[in-house]
């Protein structure tokens, strides 16, 4: 009399004898004996609510029986499947990964019977410290791991701000402890590195920014104030570490207590107590501990220019050395011996002994990298006229590595320098002519501006013949010169008339 098998869900019906269990005698399949047994999906019809909340049908209009043992009574389509409209549940972030796997969740048969609370699915980490509200934390959007990227620390009780932002979590919340942390004074994380030398309010000194700046008025605290260069130091540049024997193993600590404010305590005495200690007389912070305004008195004008940077111990050096910081200066400090103002002592000889010592002709110390800007090439055995001006230097004095008067060396070539043309020109005419140049050409533009043909003026009278532009005669060939194969314009040529005109 079975149409066919029950599903494998309604399996322990099966028999004649369990029929009435779901149908009505003459009426079929009865909706109030299906929701009889499915009281939950009964609920949720009469609330309106869910997958159910507007059925009118009978059960038997979605759900159909007798189709065997594997058929699906529910008929979902899970891709088509709006679980937000459906449920109230949105599948969003990283719930979304399991929008077509519905067994991730729904353990049971019944899809109605899953909870939308976090605990029902996922283990709860804090050991219920923190209560069941995950989302005050967590969110969906990010993996819960990552959670710590989202949370805004400004909820709870200790804000971070400053170097406290990247620190990681792990730092302080030990073996994920996140609650009956102890954040009322900067010693329960931090170890002090001055010992008893302050009070244990470091907000005092340090904002939090950065811990190793202070923001300690210096001026105000104490009897030093730090301006101009000191201004910038660390703290550390002054205050060094004390030794190892004051300070317990694997910790730095800064001295604070007992430093002096002269100047030697931190700086070297460069002059070895020869101008005593009081430095303020000539050097000031303000500038660079250079000596401010200081004017030699002899040859004022050689301590110019490139030489007013110069610092005064790269010329005033003494042959022992500088005594060390802190050290007491000696009882008889000798005088530094004055400085010689010849160039040599110096400055080496890039010209390698071509053009002798007397430097200050060519170059003069207000001069970028004591350029020659005082050399003419007027007074040289060489005028500079024409194209001749405008050419660089090492177009004529190139540099070469040779045996120069003052050795073997590389330097830039000064003499001797060849005056001939061909030293520096190519030859374009291939040895046709002499290398008296001048007779035809000049600096001003090295073309030839004009040029007579000499035993040839009854020839050029003729009016046609004097308007003739020169390679109209002088062809350009490709062939034998004098100074051998080449291409150049062909200077010599024909006289007669027949050389340039056909009959």
């Amino acid at each position: 009399m079975s149409p066919g098998p029950l599903s494998r869900a309604h399996a322990s019906l099966e028999g004649v004898t369990n029929c009435e269990r779901c149908h009505e005698a003459g009426r079929g399949v009865s909706a109030v004996k299906c929701l009889k047994c499915h009281a939950p999906i009964a609920s949720r019809i009469a609330a309106r609510k869910g997958v159910h909340r507007t059925v009118t049908d009978t059960c038997t209009t979605c759900h159909r029986e007798h189709g065997g043992v594997d058929a699906d009574l529910r008929r979902l389509d899970v891709q088509a499947f709006n679980h937000l409209a459906e449920t109230g549940f949105p599948l969003e972030g990283q719930h979304a990964k399991v929008v077509t796997t519905c067994q991730a969740c729904h353990k049971q048969r019944s899809f109605i019977a899953a909870r939308t609370a976090c605990l029902s699915c996922h283990a709860d980490p804090h050991k219920a410290a923190l209560g069941d509200a995950c989302t005050r934390c967590h969110s969906t959007a990010v993996p819960f791991k990552a959670a710590r990227r989202g949370f805004d620390h400004a909820r709870a009780r200790f804000a971070l701000t400053g170097a406290h932002r990247t620190v990681a979590c792990e730092r302080c919340h030990v073996a994920g402890a996140f609650r009956g942390l102890h954040f009322d004074r900067c010693s329960a994380c931090h170890a002090t590195p001055h010992r008893d030398s302050f009070t244990d309010d470091c907000r005092s000194c340090h904002q939090g920014t950065s811990f190793r700046d202070a923001t300690f008025d210096h001026g105000s605290r104490t009897a030093f104030p730090l301006v101009a260069r000191h201004a910038g130091l660390a703290c550390r540049k002054c205050h060094t570490s004390l030794s190892a024997d004051d300070v317990p193993p694997a910790r730095k600590v800064a001295d604070f207590k007992g430093l002096s404010p002269v100047c030697n305590a931190c700086h070297k005495d460069h002059h070895k107590g020869e101008f005593g200690q009081l430095c303020d007389a000539c050097h000031s912070p303000t500038m660079t501990f250079k000596v401010p305004g200081f004017v030699h008195p002899r040859s004022p004008e050689f301590f110019a220019g490139r030489h007013a940077g110069v610092a005064c111990v790269r010329c005033h050096v003494r042959t022992t050395d500088v005594l060390p910081a802190r050290a007491d200066p000696p009882g008889g400090a000798v005088r530094a011996k004055v400085p010689s103002t010849t160039c040599s002592t110096c400055h080496g000889d890039v010209h390698l002994g071509q053009v002798g010592t007397e430097c200050q002709r060519c170059h003069g110390v207000e001069a970028a990298r004591f350029a020659p800007t005082r050399f003419s090439h007027e007074v040289g055995a060489f005028p500079l006229t024409g194209k001749h001006r405008t050419a660089e230097c090492a177009k004529c004095h190139p540099s070469e590595t040779a045996t120069f008067p003052a050795g073997a060396g590389t330097a830039r070539r000064l003499s001797p320098v060849s005056r001939e043309c061909l030293s520096c020109h190519k030859d374009p005419h291939l040895g046709q002519v002499d290398a008296a140049c001048a007779t035809c050409h000049s600096a001003a533009t090295f073309k030839v501006p004009s040029y007579r043909h000499r035993g040839l003026e009854q020839m050029f009278s003729v009016a046609t013949h004097d308007r003739l532009a020169c390679r109209s005669c002088h062809k350009v060939e490709k062939g034998r010169f004098p100074a051998g194969y080449g291409t150049a314009l062909r200077l010599k040529v024909g006289r007669t008339c027949l050389d340039c005109h056909q009959k």
